[in-house]
């Protein structure tokens, strides 16, 4: 059987309404902050990215002319050393000029 309505049974079953609709009030707020502190966290991830990238590019961009430096430092010096092997080709022929017989 049910039970009859009466105001006191009304009433009570109003505050328990009231009562959920303020924890969940609650909880929403909780979830609210929580949104805000992910969304703020992502901005913040995602600007860390954006900077890590520009970085790395720009890394790239010097290591790419270091690169470059380095291939033309290589050819200068094997250029001298071409040079120097021949001045010591030319001295060689010099010194032989001048001690004919001691070589």
């Amino acid at each position: 059987m049910t039970q009859p309505l009466t105001l006191d049974g009304v009433a009570n079953d109003l505050d328990t309404v009231k009562d959920i609709m303020f924890t969940l009030a609650r909880q929403y707020e909780r979830i609210d902050r929580t949104v805000d502190q992910v969304a703020t966290q992502q901005k913040a991830n995602t600007e860390a990215i954006s900077d890590l990238t520009r970085f790395m590019m720009q890394l790239g961009e010097t290591m790419a002319s270091t690169q470059a430096d380095i291939r033309q430092m290589q050819s200068d010096v094997r250029e001298m050393q071409s040079e120097v092997k021949g001045l010591q080709v030319e001295n060689r022929r010099i010194l032989q000029h001048i001690f004919k017989d001691e070589f």
